[in-house]
């Protein structure tokens, strides 16, 4: 039987939390991205030191099987009231583990006084634009940004706390 926790992230996590992001970043976006930015991205190290700088914004959603361990969703926030990631492995989503993480992200949010919470979504991912809305989020702009290999558009939404 597998059990599902939700805890703080640690300085150890970086490898993991590295892990979750890029798996499911990918899976949802995969098919927008050209091949070689693809390839790039499947052995990028660059989110490893970037959840080693963040450690202590980011909560992990860790899956326990016969005593072993493994993270499946992390969410990360700021004081400042942006969330500014919430990835769940594949295998992991639909099964409460986004939502888990996201009471976590609004709960932290609200217990630290902010009255409204912001967050970017691509405008492609449909999947998370539901998520979001069905939870009373707003859009309330777009941007467009380039990147090798890469042109997306992002939805800015809020969601009053207060």
């Amino acid at each position: 039987m597998t059990t599902v926790e939700i805890r703080p992230a640690s300085a150890d996590d970086s490898e993991q939390i590295a892990h979750v992001v890029r798996e499911s970043w990918l899976a949802t976006n995969r098919n927008l991205l050209p091949a070689d930015t693809v390839k790039r991205l499947e052995h990028s190290t660059d989110m490893s030191q970037f959840a080693a700088e963040n450690w202590q914004n980011i909560w992990v959603a860790e899956a326990r099987a016969n005593d072993v361990a493994e993270i499946v969703g992390v969410v990360g926030m700021n004081p400042t009231g942006v969330i500014w990631m919430l990835y769940v492995l594949p295998g992991f989503q639909g099964c409460g583990v986004g939502s888990g993480l996201y009471d976590v992200a609004i709960g932290t949010l609200k217990r630290s006084g902010q009255r409204k919470a912001m967050l970017e979504v691509l405008a492609a991912n449909e999947n998370a634009l539901a998520f979001y809305r069905s939870r009373g989020w707003v859009p309330e702009g777009r941007r467009t940004e380039h990147i090798p290999g890469f042109r997306f558009t992002a939805v800015r939404m809020g969601l009053a706390l207060a």
